[in-house]
Parts: C-alpha cells; sequence; structure tokens
C-alpha cells in the first residue's frame, strides 16, 4: 500500500500553489501586452498560421502596390490618348471645312498651318512619359523618345516603321496571384494599323502629312481623301481609348478585391493573435481566488503540529 507522508502533502501543496502562480503571472502578462501567446512555444500551430496569414498580407500589399502604379500609368495613358482624339477630331472639322468648294486657297493655307501644329502636337504626345519617367508608347523599348519627330513619314525609305523607334511588346504586370494585367500600348499599335480612304494600311502621321499637303497644294480630292483617313484614324484612336477604359475598370475592381482580402486577413489575424480581454479578465480573477483560496489552505495546514513538528 502506498503510504502518503506529511512531507509528500506538503511538496504537493507548494508545487499546486507555484503552478497557480505561473498560470496568474500568464494571464497577467497576456492582458499587459494584449497578445493570445506571448512565444512561439505557446501555440505552435497558431503561430504557423500566424505566419501563413502575414506572407498573404505582404503578398497582397505587393499586388496593391502594383495595381496602384497601373492606375497611374492609366491615368497618363487615358489623358494622352484623349488628348490625341481631340486633335484628330479638330483635324477632321478642318478638313471638312477645307473640302467646302467655294473656299480659297489662302484659307486653306491657314488651316493647314493649323493642321501642321496638331501634327506636332500628337507626335509631342507620342513622345510624353509616365509618373515613373518612362516613355508612354515606346512599348519596352525605353532607352530614347519613340518617335523620330523630325522624320517624313511619307519618305517611302523612312515610312511610319522608319519614325518609330520603340517595339511592339506590351508591358504586363501582375495584379494577383496568376493574373496580369497588359499595361503599355506600344505607339505601333497606337498611331498605325488602320485604313485610308482606297482600303490600305495606314498611320497617323502619314494621313496628317497628306492632309497638310493637300490643303497647301490647294487639291480638292485629296482633301477629301484625307477627311477618310483621319475620320478612321479618329476611330482607331477611340477604340484604343475604350480599351484604356476597359482596363480602369479592371483596376479599380482589382482594388476593391485586394482592399476586401487585406481586411479580411487583418481581421482573421487579429482574431488568432490579439487577446479576448473578457475572457482574460475572468481567467485572472478566477485564477486569483483560486490562487488565494490555496495559500489560505496551505497557511491553516502549515499551523498543524504534524508540520509544525516536520519542519
Amino acid at each position: 500500500m502506498l503510504r502518503v507522508t506529511n512531507s509528500t502533502i506538503y511538496d504537493r501543496i507548494t508545487t499546486q500553489l507555484a503552478q497557480q502562480q505561473t498560470r496568474l503571472a500568464l494571464t497577467q502578462e497576456k492582458l499587459t501586452t494584449g497578445r493570445n501567446f506571448l512565444r512561439p512555444s505557446d501555440a505552435p500551430d497558431q503561430v504557423a498560421a500566424l505566419d501563413r496569414l502575414e506572407s498573404s498580407v505582404r503578398e497582397t500589399e505587393q499586388f496593391t502596390g502594383n495595381v496602384e502604379r497601373i492606375k497611374d500609368k492609366l491615368n497618363f495613358q487615358e489623358l494622352s490618348i484623349n488628348s490625341i482624339h481631340e486633335e484628330l477630331i479638330r483635324a477632321k472639322e478642318l478638313l471638312i471645312q477645307g473640302a467646302n468648294g467655294t473656299m480659297d486657297a489662302n484659307l486653306r493655307l491657314s488651316m493647314a498651318i493649323e493642321l501642321e501644329s496638331i501634327y506636332e502636337s500628337v507626335a509631342a504626345i507620342g513622345n510624353q512619359k509616365d509618373i515613373d519617367g518612362s516613355y508612354l508608347f515606346g512599348g519596352y523599348k525605353q532607352d530614347g523618345p519613340p518617335f523620330d519627330v523630325n522624320a517624313n513619314p511619307l519618305d517611302p525609305n523612312i515610312g511610319f516603321n522608319g519614325m518609330y523607334k520603340g517595339d511592339d511588346e506590351v508591358q504586363v504586370i501582375g495584379i494577383d496571384r496568376s493574373y496580369k494585367l497588359s499595361v503599355g500600348m506600344p505607339g505601333s499599335q497606337l498611331f498605325s494599323g488602320f485604313e485610308d480612304s482606297s482600303g490600305n494600311k495606314t498611320d497617323l502621321f502619314s494621313s496628317l502629312k497628306k492632309a497638310i499637303n493637300a490643303l497647301k497644294s490647294n487639291d480638292l480630292s485629296e482633301i477629301q481623301n484625307s477627311i477618310d483617313a483621319v475620320g478612321n484614324a479618329s476611330t482607331h484612336v477611340n477604340i484604343k481609348l475604350t480599351q484604356i477604359g476597359s482596363r480602369m475598370k479592371v483596376v479599380e475592381n482589382q482594388l476593391t478585391v485586394l482592399s476586401d482580402r487585406s481586411a479580411t486577413l487583418e481581421s482573421t489575424i487579429s482574431q488568432v493573435e490579439d487577446l479576448d480581454y473578457v475572457s482574460a479578465i475572468t481567467d485572472l480573477k478566477n485564477q486569483s481566488l483560486a490562487l488565494q483560496a490555496g495559500q489560505q489552505s496551505f497557511a491553516q495546514i502549515s499551523n498543524l503540529s504534524l508540520f509544525n513538528y516536520i519542519r
């Protein structure tokens, strides 16, 4: 038969009191820090889950940063392409006026001068940079302006390809896991790829140059052809503007998705990491009462003569 000595009882009571004091101190520390666990060893599963959640938060922040940069780029593109579109609308208006048979050569010449300023404005827009200093319409080639503004697109030895110094690559940026968005719009896509009045492929600069020459030479037939070509250019640019608008909608939607995901992750992290104060305060009260009761019982037992004798 196992014999329980007074010494054994004494040791057990002191051990239990020490454990109660440790639990109380731990709860007090949790209340001080506001954390559900203080060391990885306290809750290894929760710590592992927290690491995964925090990794997801960093990833979401990275995607959000990407989307914000894309938004800035698209805003610049939208403003620039809209300016080109407005210039082409004005160019077509001038050509329609110039096609009036009652108009004299001097008036057409003045229209040609305005059209030249439109040409220069469009060429300058083609060489614009975005917020990070990269050329908007140069593709991946960023070692210089994408357009040689002094080149003559009507020169058969130059043409549009000789004027355009960029490449045809479209920049894409990740906005989520396995989800990338086309951001860039090479000048080769924006400024060319439509048809003239004869159904031949042409470009914006050639169309404007021909229109200028037609007005200067007082050639009604070529002015009429230019109306069609510039009109087609305007339609082409407007389609590209619509594409930018579609990308902007994707960006706005993705920002909402990432914002909601970030809020969900932060809420989950809080549930895992943050202390439930109501529960902790209840535990503190119960542990304090248990410790006080244990200490009182121990004091009473310690005053027994047998314990006095043992000591």
